[in-house]
């Protein structure tokens, strides 16, 4: 599981299906449903309960390795950790016991998106996770990790698609104990360095016999997880695994006010849980999260909180009126989406644009035909007015294809083509705010 690429878990899945097909029941009373992927070990179906009549997950080791020795007893020792395991945070087992000449296990299914799936959503609309949330999330793995490292287990592949959020409930859950190992046990013919790299501690990335990987291990993970929820990337990004587990290990992660200044209460912790040296980490889940925690509320107290009411101003540099009430209409609902006001102003030269921009402006909007000097020469006069260092800049131009990459060097991210589609448009004005937004520490209130 050293990449993103879930190809080979459609081949698994297939061969899953021929070896325990839909309709079938494992050992009296677990009807499959449905093949839901793979996990560290085995094939996770969708079954019901028989006789309780509900939902589980069942989890059969894969059929190419259930003759091998080493990996029965990893899937054991899986089935073992989860049953001596009971909170709310993490993934609970039902029953354990052989099916066909393989092995199964029955545990909680929990419907719902993982937090992989949370992030990318929120990527793909140029927003974050909501700070409170993110808190909550964090807290819960910390408690749901203090319960596990308390039964001298290491859950060693924490990340974000091991945590599902419950679609019902809202409780987060930490789920698939494949690579979990007792820290007291060390088996050579157990010893893989197994996990996922971009939240990987450097000792578990070099342990060879089990024996260096602690719970400070799945502290980095946490950390590395909650760098993501923050600021939808991972800590370290590279051309392959392996340039990805080097910076892991020599590498110094950066600080997450890199991203995200606002968050600069938070640098000092999270560069603590992601230190190379697991003695000089949190000394518990638990301690990290209290630490995110008051970070995150010192930042949330330094952001910016504008009034009820306030009106942002719009500057629009557009001279044919048609056009003008148009984009008027999509900045207008584009900032009420996002819970702003927007007062938008009109320019009919570039000149009264730039004169425009003594005043505070959230938003610059220019038609690149209306403009009597280069769009690039406009964008400079913008910059140079000292209100307007911030402003965001957004173009509207027939020529899009070559200027937007050779415009984002100037700061100028959004660039919209002529003619000017509506929805286009507020998608790249709510992207826009967004991104000043977090760069500015501004929220409305």
């Amino acid at each position: 599981m050293f990449d993103r690429d879930t190809s080979w878990l459609t081949e698994r899945a297939s061969r899953a299906e021929r070896r325990a097909p839909v309709r079938t029941v494992i050992d009296g009373r677990y009807r499959i449903l449905a093949t839901l992927g793979s996990g560290a070990m085995g094939i996770v179906h969708r079954a019901e309960d028989v006789f309780l009549e509900r939902q589980v997950a069942i989890k059969v080791i894969d059929p190419m390795v259930s003759t091998d020795p080493v990996s029965v007893e990893r899937f054991k020792k899986e089935a073992q950790a989860l049953a001596q395991i009971r909170h709310d945070n993490v993934v609970q087992v039902y029953a354990f016991g052989p099916h066909d000449l393989s092995y199964y296990f029955a545990m909680e299914f929990v419907e719902g998106e993982n937090l992989d799936e949370l992030i990318a959503a929120h990527a793909s609309r140029g927003t974050t996770i909501d700070l409170e949330r993110v808190i909550g999330i964090v807290r819960a793995i910390a408690s749901g990790l203090d319960s596990v490292h308390a039964r001298q287990l290491v859950h060693r592949d924490v990340k974000p698609s091991n945590v599902v959020i419950e679609a019902r409930t809202g409780r987060p859950v930490l789920i698939d104990f494949g690579l979990a190992r007792r820290r007291s046990v060390s088996n050579p013919r157990m010893s893989i360095t197994a996990g996922t790299p971009s939240y990987m501690a450097p000792e578990q990335a070099m342990d060879l016999d089990g024996t260096r990987t602690s719970p400070r291990a799945d502290i980095y993970a946490l950390a590395a997880t909650t760098f993501e929820l923050l600021t939808g990337r991972p800590v370290f990004e590279g051309k392959d695994v392996f340039d990805v587990l080097a910076k892991h290990l020599k590498t110094p992660p950066p600080n997450l006010s890199s991203l995200r200044p606002e968050l600069a209460p938070l640098d000092r912790d999270l560069l603590r849980a992601l230190s190379k040296d697991p003695l000089a980490r949190h000394a518990s889940a638990g301690e990290l999260a209290a630490a995110i925690e008051i970070g995150i509320r010192r930042a949330i107290s330094t952001i910016r909180v504008r009034p009820q009411g306030f009106e942002e101003r719009v500057v629009l540099l557009e001279t044919e009126e048609g056009l003008r009430r148009q984009i008027t209409r999509v900045v207008t609902k584009s900032f009420e989406k996002l819970g702003r006001n927007a007062r938008v102003e009109a320019a009919v030269t570039a000149a009264n644009a730039v004169f425009a921009l003594g005043e505070e402006t959230a938003l610059v909007i220019i038609d690149d035909e209306c403009s009597t000097v280069s769009v690039f020469e406009l964008v400079e006069a913008i910059r140079s007015v000292p209100n307007a260092v911030n402003t965001g800049i957004l173009v509207l131009s027939r020529q899009w294809p070559t200027l937007r990459p050779a415009l984002a060097p100037l700061g100028v991210h959004e660039v919209v083509p002529k003619p000017v589609n509506a929805p286009m448009l507020a998608d790249a004005i709510e992207r826009l705010l967004t991104r000043r937004s977090r760069l500015s520490g501004v929220v409305s209130g």
